[in-house]
């Protein structure tokens, strides 16, 4: 079938995260309960700051913002009643004040005029009258203020130290909350890098944090495959360590070559769900590298691995133990639906291959039992291929 072509490149295994939680304030290590190698659950505690001093300031700051609070409602409250009525009194005083002294005021004018008083007498009854008037003025005004209540820029400045204090309030809470530093998400602790009892400067590490829930394998692709590469496309890649292969997807093609390589970094995404995978682990992906040509290709339940190494189980015409069959090793290429190209290997054009039952195979003839879909054992052995013939099985 058609199949593109492919090469083999060799990489390296990277956290699809990785991040160095740090410490938004400064201050001393109360806690530290997670080491490397934990696993941690987002938001779970990382790191705990001593955090007294700032709970202390919080408390006064809210005291401060409960007087500013009442003192804004009082005044929108406005006077209140028996302020009215003592300035109303105040103010009654006054003005019978200054009808006394001016009805003193003209008798005096009058005895003055007709020489039957004073300069002296005529000049302390008119200061007297005129301290009664300015007193009259001074209650009147006092009153009107009381009756308007406070002025609506007087209650503005009262509502903005309100919020100002409110945030000052919410400032010192939101760095205690800092004080507890917790983890961005779900990961390994790959490197700790504080201590309990150590200062840390705002900024300052905490620890370093590897999410591998998923990896990239990253290989170095030469240009010439460049075009033939595209985001999602099916990729194999093998470990060595593990001796297996796993099934990824190109995640990033990321088009700027190094200058000295002419080599085009791309990553490949592995599920990682039960964590066999780890960080800086060595890789061999088979990449898409030209164009589609004829290849050879069986289906990819064909396909067995072992220590590493890849194989397909032949089926082998028995004589007189019957029908036998052995694993081949091989090197495959690109999957095209649910077949798998290969590109090395003792597996021709028109060679039965076995799909069930292929883990028990061994790399030498084993007896194996020919069936139909039903199960039913098949009286027919396969013919070995012919050359220059083709065909399925």
């Amino acid at each position: 079938m058609d199949a593109p072509a492919t090469i083999t490149l060799v990489g390296t295994l990277r956290p699809v995260r990785n991040s160095e939680a740090a410490s938004e304030i400064a201050g001393i290590v109360k806690a530290m309960p997670c080491r490397q190698g934990d696993r941690v659950e987002e938001g779970s505690l990382l790191c705990k700051l001593n955090d007294d001093s700032l709970v202390l300031r919080l408390a006064e700051a809210k005291a401060r913002l409960d007087a500013l609070t009442s003192r804004h409602q009082e005044l929108l409250a406005g006077t209140r009643q028996q302020e009215l009525r003592r300035l109303k009194a105040l103010l009654d005083e006054a003005d019978a004040e200054n009808d006394r002294w001016t009805f003193e005021m003209e008798r005096i004018e009058q005895l003055y005029q007709g020489n039957d008083s004073n300069a002296k007498e005529y000049q302390e009854t008119r200061a007297d009258h005129r301290t009664a008037e300015r007193r009259l003025i001074a209650a009147q005004a006092a009153y009107d203020l009381a009756v308007e209540g406070p002025r609506k820029e007087v209650i503005a400045q009262a509502a903005h130290e309100v919020a100002e204090q409110q945030a000052v309030v919410d400032r010192i809470a939101s760095d205690i909350d800092k004080t507890s530093i917790r983890a961005p998400f779900t990961g390994f602790i790959v490197e700790r890098y504080a201590e309990v009892g150590q200062w840390i400067p705002a900024g300052g590490r905490v620890v370093e944090l590897a999410d591998l829930a998923t990896v990239l394998a990253r290989v170095d692709v030469p240009e010439s495959a460049l075009p033939y590469l595209d985001v999602g496309d099916p990729v194999r890649v093998k470990l060595d360590a593990l001796k297996r292969s796993f099934e990824g997807r190109i995640k990033h093609v990321i088009r700027q070559a190094d200058q000295s390589a002419r080599t085009f970094p791309v990553e490949i995404e592995l599920d990682n769900s039960g964590t066999l995978l780890a960080g800086g682990m060595f890789v061999r992906a088979t990449v898409p590298s030209g164009p589609a040509g004829r290849e050879v290709a069986v289906p990819q339940d064909a396909v067995v691995e072992r220590e590493g190494v890849t194989y397909v189980a032949v089926l082998l015409p028995g004589s007189r133990d019957g029908t036998s069959a052995v694993l081949t090793p091989v090197t495959v290429g690109a999957e095209v639906g649910d077949w798998i190209a290969i590109r090395a290997g003792n597996v021709q054009e028109g060679t039965a291959v076995i799909t069930r039952g292929n883990e028990d195979i061994l790399p030498f003839p084993t007896p194996v039992v020919v069936v139909d879909e039903q199960g039913m054992p098949r009286p027919e052995v396969p013919e070995p291929p012919r050359s220059g013939t083709s065909g399925e099985s």
